[in-house]
């Protein structure tokens, strides 16, 4: 009668086998991490576009009083909280003040809840940046792991998203 089973040889070629299967999934399960960080800033572009849609309907609805800015053609108050005021400076009022009836871009963090992991960066006064400050230098835009936000610069031009996620 044979024995049946494995021989030492078959065991040893079999583990390798495993070790060198594992080496080569590891880098792809490692890379999480990284998808993690692209569809969360996915999701932050969401927010806003979902922030500006909301906010823009409502400043048509009769329900929400809204109010040109004097000598500004581009800018629209809107009482969000029916209290008769428009106070849009103060942090923690409801009220917005719209730029072409979009999202102005210093108002994003006011609009949308985001965590303190994300840096906010501001660039002139149509840009603004959220996303993931990977060296540490407070700047967002040298780490390719952002979303930018440019507002409408005219009646015709809604604002822009854009996705960079090649440093993520």
């Amino acid at each position: 009668m044979k024995n049946q089973g494995f021989t030492l040889i078959e065991l040893v070629v079999v583990i390798i086998v495993i070790g060198i299967l594992a080496v080569t999934a590891a880098p792809k399960l490692l890379n999480l991490s990284s998808d993690a960080r692209i569809k969360t800033i996915e999701q932050i572009s969401v927010s806003v576009k979902a922030a500006n849609d909301l906010l823009t309907l409502k400043s048509y609805m009769p329900s929400y009083v809204s109010q040109q800015v004097p000598n500004r053609d581009d800018l629209i108050d809107v009482d969000m909280d029916g209290d008769g005021t428009f106070d849009v400076f103060n942090p923690d009022s409801p009220d917005v003040r719209l730029k072409w009836r979009y999202l102005d871009n210093t108002d994003i963090t006011k609009r949308i809840d985001i965590d303190d992991v994300f840096v906010l960066q501001e660039q002139g006064i149509a840009f603004t940046y959220l996303g993931y400050d990977r060296n540490g230098n407070g700047q967002v835009t040298d780490d390719n792991c952002y979303f930018q936000y440019t507002q409408a610069s005219n009646a015709t031009t809604p604002p822009q998203y854009e996705l960079v996620d090649d440093g993520c």
